[in-house]
């Protein structure tokens, strides 16, 4: 039994039937935090694919040497397994994953704290749940650019004094940076300091709407 998360179908469930033993159909490519190219066959009535062939298109040998590279790759496709609808394409959900694998996988990769941090914004984003920076979420507000902000991840996003604020505070240069992070998912708007803040806020969120724990 298999999930794959695929660029065309989405978050799929699949039967590789006899796995460990086709080398011809498998050879050895159903390992995660590769990008494989697989041959579905869907079944009427039934919510479970077969899968048929599986080669590894996109290999990332550089992510398996470090511990903390594969944790935060395993990390990011348990959001993905708890939040990606199923059979619902998500082309932005699947850029923001490959880029992190691919910068994960890079020899000069940032710090995966940071990298984690930045795809996770993004990919609340791509689900439309994304953390409003900007403005209160409740009466429409805006923050000045230089002004600290208070901010509930479970509401969306900030909240004014006025509107009852929230516990977490933000200062103004760590709201910009997270701002630009989530726009782009380059963990290099990030700083070291922010990653641990920023994980907080998404783990917040998708619990909140994906009961990921």
């Amino acid at each position: 039994m298999l999930t794959l998360f695929t660029e065309k179908l989405g978050r799929v469930s699949a039967l590789a039937r006899a796995a460990r033993r086709s080398q011809r159909r498998f050879g050895g490519a159903l390992e995660p935090l590769h990008t494989l190219e697989v041959r579905l066959e869907d079944r009427p009535r039934n919510e479970l694919s077969l899968l048929r062939e599986a080669r590894i298109a996109t290999a990332r040998p550089g992510l398996l040497l470090s511990l903390e590279r594969m944790r935060a790759a395993g990390r990011a496709l348990g959001w993905i397994r708890s939040a990606a609808p199923a059979h619902t394409p998500e082309p932005a959900l699947w850029k923001a994953v490959e880029a992190l694998l691919d910068e994960l996988g890079a020899k000069d990769a940032v710090d995966p704290s940071r990298a984690l941090a930045a795809t996770g914004l993004s990919v609340l984003v791509a689900l439309g749940w994304g953390i409003d920076l900007e403005r209160c979420v409740r009466c429409g507000k805006p923050c000045p650019p230089d002004a600290s902000s208070l901010v509930d991840p479970v509401r969306g996003g900030l909240v004014c004094r006025s509107c009852g604020g929230a516990r977490k505070r933000l200062d103004s240069k760590t709201r910009e940076r997270l701002g630009r992070a989530a726009a782009s998912g380059d963990p290099r708007e990030l700083e070291l300091a922010d990653a641990e803040l920023a994980l907080e806020l998404v783990e917040n969120v998708l619990k909140a709407h994906a009961g990921v724990s």
